[in-house]
């Protein structure tokens, strides 16, 4: 069952935004098979819910499983220097204080019933993973699924694999020129200059991603703007 979306690996939204279902594309080629590379905007990774069949029918299995996910990095570690010789790192907590009441409930297959639903439909509880913005989003999102990408690797090491998330696309700015790669690198990830906008038609993405980013903390986000 789903509230707002279907099961479709891609879904179009409205007329400029598009849902993809990363988990339901057998490898990069087809991810990047289904995203114009003419169009520039803002984009939005969301963590995805694998449930384990098993886990439908089977109380144990279905506790590992909730377990298992609450135990993930839900952000990424924050750290910043204290003058004049310290320095501060935060990280998320992982740790799950009620694991019994939890088992005593999974017995009630109503109670994995409506958990599974609402895991299914997850988009509209959680915060991003990630907003970035793009004057060539095709080349932008090439750059984060491939092997080795920062984003790529920063939500692996938080247990999360980009390449079974959703990936939520809002078009803004056709660009009849190509963008270089040089500019849609991960060495741009965090640090987006002004530079890339002087191939947009349409400079508002970036108080777009600014305003989306401030108003809803994207998670594996280090820098807004």
């Amino acid at each position: 069952m789903a509230w707002l979306y279907g099961s479709d690996a891609v879904q179009q939204l409205s007329e400029n935004v598009v849902l993809y279902d990363l988990a339901q594309m057998r490898g990069n080629s087809a991810v990047l098979s289904r995203i114009p590379d003419n169009i520039g905007g803002v984009y939005a990774w969301y963590r995805r819910f694998e449930i384990d069949a098993n886990a439908i029918n089977d109380p144990q299995v279905f506790a590992n499983y909730i377990l298992e996910e609450l135990c993930k990095e839900h952000s990424a570690p924050r750290e910043t220097k204290l003058p004049p010789a310290h320095k501060i790192k935060l990280e998320p907590e992982t740790s799950f204080s009620k694991e019994l009441l939890l088992k005593e409930l999974a017995a009630d297959s109503s109670f994995r019933q409506l958990l599974f639903m609402l895991l299914n439909n997850s988009l509209i509880f959680q915060q991003p993973l990630y907003i970035g913005k793009a004057t060539n989003l095709y080349s932008r999102i090439r750059s984060h699924i491939r092997e080795g990408s920062i984003l790529r690797d920063r939500l692996a090491d938080a247990g999360h694999k980009i390449n079974r998330c959703r990936l939520l696309i809002i078009h803004t700015s056709y660009n009849t020129n190509t963008v270089p790669d040089s500019l849609d690198e991960d060495d741009e990830l965090d640090n987006q200059s002004e530079e890339d906008y002087e191939f947009s038609k349409l400079a508002s993405d970036k108080l777009v991603e600014d305003i989306l980013s401030r108003l809803f903390l994207p998670s594996f986000t280090l820098r807004y703007g």
